[in-house]
């Protein structure tokens, strides 16, 4: 019994390898902090203009600058809004900085401008000249007549006798602030031989004031008025 041993095949192919699945080409992810970081920055840029309200903004501001500079810091994200969001959050801040002075600055002047305005036209006001006339009609010849002015603090007396009216005395007085007390007054009496009618009437400022009428001898008619800057009621 014989046997044989066969020689190994020569030249067979070898298997060809199986290819396996194609290598996924990873790319950049989305950056959402770097989104918030340019709405916040956006809405603060927009405050910052506002008065008042850029006072916020610079905060605002802050918040947006401090997302931005995470965003950045973050591995494999996009960083373009990144970027935009740090970049527009530092200018509102600066901005909000630069408007809230000057707009402080600005009202503060118109402060200033109204407590002056308003100052002048009291001191204005504290020396405006008032026309005052004291004025006795009738036919007397031998009346007594006594008149007084108060105004900005102070007081004169006058008085005449043995008057033959009319009488009429127009006086140039400076009244005083809103606050300044004002008085007028003006008594006059007829003669014991005076027996016709006798009368009184001041007026400020072309406004009659006061006025009284009395008939007979030793009549006697009495006007007077008061208030304030020459603004009196009657009496």
């Amino acid at each position: 019994m014989s046997s044989s041993n066969q020689p190994p095949a020569q030249n067979q192919p070898y298997p060809l390898p199986v290819p396996g699945p194609a290598p996924v080409k990873t790319g950049k992810r989305g950056n959402g902090l770097g989104i918030a970081a340019l709405i916040v920055g956006g809405f603060a840029l927009i405050g910052a203009f506002i008065p008042i309200l850029n006072y916020v903004a610079g905060f605002v501001g802050l918040v947006g600058l401090v997302l931005g500079i995470v965003a950045l810091c973050l591995k494999n994200r996009q960083k373009g809004f990144a970027v935009a969001g740090t970049i527009v959050s530092a200018i509102a801040i600066v901005l909000s900085i630069i408007l809230a002075i000057t707009y402080t600055a600005g009202f503060a002047g118109l402060v200033s401008d109204a407590v002056k305005t308003a100052k002048a036209e009291s001191s204005e006001a504290a020396n405006k000249e008032v026309s005052v006339v004291y004025e006795v009609n009738g036919t007397a010849t031998d009346a007594s007549i006594v008149y007084s002015t108060y105004t900005a603090g102070t007081n004169g007396t006058e008085q005449a006798t043995g008057q033959a009216l009319p009488f009429i005395k127009e006086l140039t007085v400076t009244a005083g602030s809103d606050t300044d007390f004002t008085a007028f007054s003006l008594i006059a009496t007829n003669g014991a031989e005076d027996t016709g009618s006798v009368s009184c009437k001041i007026t400020v400022d072309g406004d009659v004031v006061a006025e009284q009428t009395s008939t007979g001898a030793d009549a006697s008619v009495s006007c007077s008025a008061s208030g304030v800057d020459g603004l009196t009621e009657n009496k």
